[in-house]
């Protein structure tokens, strides 16, 4: 099973989405609101189930629009497809989870340059390397990650602290 997003660039995919969209009913509707630090985020996601699509050799069971708000403001309208019925909120789960990913993706190239790292050898090893780092910052609920690198970077305590912070916290080695 998979759920994609339609990007802006797909515009044949995207506009197949709106018209499944307005010549479909809602099969399963979710409103989801959550704090996130110190924004309100609320979701509307909207499933269109009622028939199967061909796209490219891939069938389309289920597309997904979110409508997506931060503290009331300006809605931003996102598209998913998936090969699989479920329900809205099998989805939002879905889509978030790979979101999650996606945030650690960021995280590696904006605050580590991992998109900038032209090594030959030893790039998957840096790789989770990097993942490292940026859980034991998050477990660490550190808030600006490229500043606490920085400031780690010269500071080798600072660094050993945090790891050795969320050792003992997390019980990988016990006292």
């Amino acid at each position: 099973m998979f759920v994609a997003k339609v990007k802006s660039n797909q515009k044949g995919l995207l506009a197949l989405c709106k018209e499944i969209e307005v010549s479909s009913s809602i099969d399963s509707h979710l409103s989801s609101k959550i704090k996130q630090s110190s924004e309100r985020i609320r979701r509307d996601v909207f499933v269109y189930s009622d028939c199967v699509y061909s796209w490219s050799g891939v069938f389309i069971h289920s597309v997904i629009r979110v409508d997506k708000s931060i503290d009331g403001a300006d809605v931003s309208t996102h598209y998913y497809v998936s090969n699989d019925t479920n329900s809205a909120e099998v989805f939002l789960e879905r889509i978030l989870q790979e979101w999650s990913v996606e945030t650690m993706h960021f995280y590696k190239d904006t605050a580590l340059q991992e998109d900038g790292c032209k090594t030959n050898k030893g790039g998957f090893s840096l790789s989770i390397l990097r993942s490292i780092v940026v859980n034991i910052l998050h477990l660490n609920k550190v808030k600006v990650i490229s500043r606490k690198i920085t400031d780690a970077t010269y500071d080798l305590v600072e660094a050993l602290t945090l790891s050795s912070m969320t050792r003992l916290k997390y019980g990988i080695i016990k006292w």
